[in-house]
């Protein structure tokens, strides 16, 4: 049962009470039968809006009639969400399913979702799940998917019994014919003689029709076809265990879906709302932990119920950009309650911390706060409407020193912008706003230079060069290793036609790509060749920004289609003083229709492999055009990531990652890595056009909708060079610096207990990252989570200002493991390569 997909949520309250109900009078009719239903969140929701229909529910499941599968909030999408938001996934809905109906559910049930990415078997195993059922392998177009029933081994080593089914999940029970066909198949490649079938109506609910229980039952009677029972997938699961894990094949690999690969990227503002939210939650969370030992009421109720808002959108059909408009309407209204919400906390707590702050002297203090584990430089931002000195100021450090800073117009508001240099993990650090007195002019290693066609943006680490006429990057010339990491003509925005075409069918379901718009991309099927243009020509250059701390080029161009209004697109690339990286904002103001905006990036370096982030870790992928690659690689012609990408030469000696903000889609072809900005399909059809349309004969009038994504975007990259791989270059650490911006909080003078400098915890080694600081869900201990992020074993320090009075491992969800031991403010233990470790601390 989809949430929402053609339909919106308010709609889906309808269909669960239906399908409940229906499935509650087939159970009285027929005694035999078992019920499978996934989803903590619809249960929530009959339990508070039908509630004499959920006790009927619940005494099913009592009755060992009614199954509880998925163990999750929503069936989500795996590539997506964040690592934080994966774990909770299985934290809110585990928790519910065992609170109100006291299930421990052990089966992760995903049937529809676009893909799995590689390191959710630990997410699982850590939280307590041990089998995996999904259908959705069968929908590839380039590989057939053999391996139904296999141990899924996930990055770090954890593994769950996985089944993917040979049928759908919402078959219908009209002849066995199709399902000896399946069996026949089960026993060929894995020498198994018990097949799992799942029927009924899916997508907008329904459950299994009286025609189908009295088909099955009419078979189960019959001499000539196999046994047949109705079962839960939990006991089919146990069934498999029985006979032997060690005598399944072992899948060590994400699960890759080679179809929908459009879904990274279709309704870019939902997915970079999801971005936001994650890290504005994290946030809140970190500071409202730290707060609580300053007298701040930790939220915790208001922090659940906003979390639970985002693990709700990350429904697949509604993340992956393949619903309804109206849908999307809702999550605008449900993003903009945990953004001022996540906001709120943040202040509030940065407030009950700096009350103990040390404030005194000349100027407004103003608190840098920083929420990762590391001491950090960086550029921070504060609106100077917000108490400070409304004439020229400058920034002063806690040794009295000035430090480099400029002043920024937002609309009618004053923006300060300054330098930030070793602000302590999960801490802070007190800068003072001062009124200059007198002009100063402050030298940083910053140099622009407009000369001979060229704009040079140049400091201590990187030489940038623009091209005037065409206005791209055409040189990044990194002066620590003295080489240079573009190759080629530059840095270029490329729009594709993206028209949908016949002829691109799935293997096992027959269902052509053409009539997939929001989920498919179509570029590589254009008849004759691959039609794009790259935009070369622009209509301004110049030099927008110049101050000591940052220098920014601007570029404009012009997108024409026939038949639309023209889109625009603002190209800002901007260095900052002693930044390792060269920043590149785009403002596009989009309104093509069947168009696809790449940003590629030739890349002077030479390797098999490209590394993504996925969920709390990372995946090499093989460059798809390699003579050595397997069809499955050349399949993954567009894939997943998050915050950042890398491609490093074969010898590792030297690379260039690529840092984001809001995108997931990405796409390599030899040296050049591609960022996937923008798409514009067609909206799928409501449920009531496509109804009408049916009854009517006829498809859906297209003509009638509008093209996703019309408006104005902002999006965010980085080009960071380096020296070795990403290991050594720190790249996670930078993709999270420039995902997560300091907080910034003013305060009035006052003395306090807490230095102008101070950390609250740090963690070592460096390859290890504390992501989530948040109160235990059943008491009031600290919850820390960290991972691994370099594939090595190592011995993990976290350092406190203060002693815990006791420390535990758990499990994801908070279930605890054992007792550390804890010295003198610090706490010493292992971590395995790529592991999610979870502490509890009581303070």
């Amino acid at each position: 049962m989809d949430l929402a997909w053609l339909w919106t949520i308010d709609e889906t309250y309808t269909v669960y009470k239906q399908t409940f109900e229906n499935i509650l009078e087939l159970m009285k009719k027929h005694p035999e039968f078992t019920y499978s239903q996934s989803m903590a969140q619809m249960f929530k929701w009959a339990e508070k809006q039908q509630p004499k229909l959920f006790q009927k529910v619940k005494e099913k499941v009592e009755e060992g009639k009614w199954e509880l599968v998925g163990g999750t909030w929503v069936e989500f999408d795996c590539n997506i969400p964040s690592g934080e938001s994966l774990v909770r996934q299985f934290l809110y809905g585990k928790r519910y399913f065992s609170e109100k109906f006291g299930v421990d559910v052990q089966v992760c049930w995903l049937p529809d979702s676009f893909g799995n990415c590689w390191t959710l078997p630990q997410i699982m195993a850590k939280s307590g799940m041990k089998y995996f059922l999904t259908q959705k392998l069968r929908w590839n177009d380039m590989t057939r998917f053999t391996k139904n029933i296999f141990r899924w081994r996930g990055i770090g080593d954890f593994e769950v019994l996985a089944h993917q089914t040979l049928g759908k999940y919402d078959s219908r029970l009209t002849s066995p014919d199709d399902f000896l066909g399946q069996l026949g198949m089960l026993k060929r490649r894995h020498s198994m003689n018990d097949l799992l079938i799942l029927y009924g109506m899916g997508d907008h609910g329904g459950g299994p029709a009286e025609e189908d229980l009295e088909n099955a039952l009419k078979w189960k009677s019959a001499k000539d076809l196999p046994d047949i029972k109705f079962t839960t997938a939990l006991r089919y699961f146990q069934m498999l265990e029985e006979i032997g894990k060690e005598k399944f094949p072992v899948v060590d690999d994400e699960l890759y879906l080679e179809y929908h690969r459009g879904t990274y990227t279709t309704q870019a503002k939902v997915k970079m709302q999801n971005r936001k939210a994650e890290v504005l939650l994290e946030n809140a969370e970190k500071m409202a932990a730290i707060a609580k030992r300053y007298g701040f009421a930790y939220p915790k109720r208001e922090l659940t119920e906003t979390w639970e808002t985002v693990p709700l959108n990350q429904f697949h059909d509604i993340l992956c950009g393949s619903c309804i408009e109206e849908v999307y309407e809702d999550c605008d209204r449900d993003y903009d309650k945990v953004f001022k919400t996540a906001e709120r906390i943040i202040r509030d707590a940065a407030k009950a911390i700096a009350s103990h702050v040390k404030t005194q002297g000349e100027g407004k203090a103003l608190i840098v706060f920083n929420t990762l584990s590391w001491d950090r430089d960086g550029t921070a931002e504060v609106n100077l409407e917000e108490g400070a000195p409304c004439g020229t100021v400058e920034v002063k450090g806690a040794d009295g020193n000035t430090v480099p800073s400029h002043i920024t117009r937002d609309g009618e508001a004053r923006k300060l912008v300054f330098a930030c240099k070793g602000v302590p993990s999960m801490g802070y650090k007190v800068y003072k706003i001062v009124e200059r007195k007198e002009k100063e002019s402050i030298k940083t290693d910053l140099n622009v230079a407009d000369k001979d066609g060229k704009i040079t943006l140049e400091n201590s680490k990187i030489k940038a060069t623009v091209d005037k006429k065409t206005g791209l990057v055409i040189s990044i010339y990194d002066k620590l290793n003295k080489r240079e990491a573009l190759a080629s003509k530059g840095i270029t925005l490329q729009i594709f036609e993206d028209k949908p075409v016949e002829g691109r069918k799935n293997l096992d379901e027959r269902c052509d790509a053409a009539g997939f718009d929001a989920w498919e991309i179509y570029i590589f099927q254009q008849p004759d060749k691959i039609r794009y243009v790259e935009l070369n020509g622009p209509e301004e250059v110049k030099i927008a920004d110049k101050s000591p701390l940052k220098a920014t080029v601007e570029a404009k161009y012009r997108y024409r289609q026939e038949g639309r209004p023209d889109s625009t697109f603002k190209m800002q690339v901007t260095l900052c003083s002693e930044a390792p990286m060269l920043q590149i904002g785009i403002e596009i103001d989009w309104h093509t229709l069947h168009r696809l905006a790449k940003m590629a990036f030739p890349l002077d370096v030479e390797g098999e492999y490209a590394t993504y982030e996925i969920p709390y870790g990372y995946i090499n992928r093989r460059n798809p055009l390699s003579p050595e690659a397997t069809l499955s690689e050349r399949a993954k012609w567009e894939v997943p990531g998050q915050k950042w990408i890398d491609y490093t030469d074969a010898a590792a000696k030297y690379g260039i990652s690529i840092l984001n903000d809001c995108k997931y889609g990405f796409d390599q072809v030899n040296n050049v890595l591609r960022v996937t900005l923008l798409r514009s399909p067609i909206r799928p059809a409501s449920l009531q056009e496509e109804r009408e349309a049916r009854a009517a004969g006829k498809k859906p009038d297209e003509t009638m909708r509008k093209p996703t994504d019309q408006g104005k975007h902002e999006i965010k990259l980085a080009v960071y060079p380096h020296k070795g791989n990403w290991r050594d270059a720190l790249t996670v650490r930078k993709a999270y610096e420039f995902n997560y911006p300091f907080v910034t909080h003013f305060e009035e003078p006052h003395g306090g207990d807490l230095a102008s400098s101070h950390s609250f915890i740090s963690v070592k080694p460096q390859n290890v990252i504390l992501s989530a600081m948040k109160e235990a869900e059943d008491t009031s201990d600290t919850i820390l989570r960290l991972y691994e992020t370099d594939c090595e074993k190592t011995e993990v320090e976290l350092s406190f200002d203060w002693k815990p009075k006791k420390a535990s491992e758990t499990d994801l969800l908070e279930k605890e493991l054992g007792e550390l031991k804890i010295g003198n403010e610090s706490l010493k233990m292992a971590i395995n390569r790529n592991e999610i470790k979870t502490l509890k601390l009581r303070q």
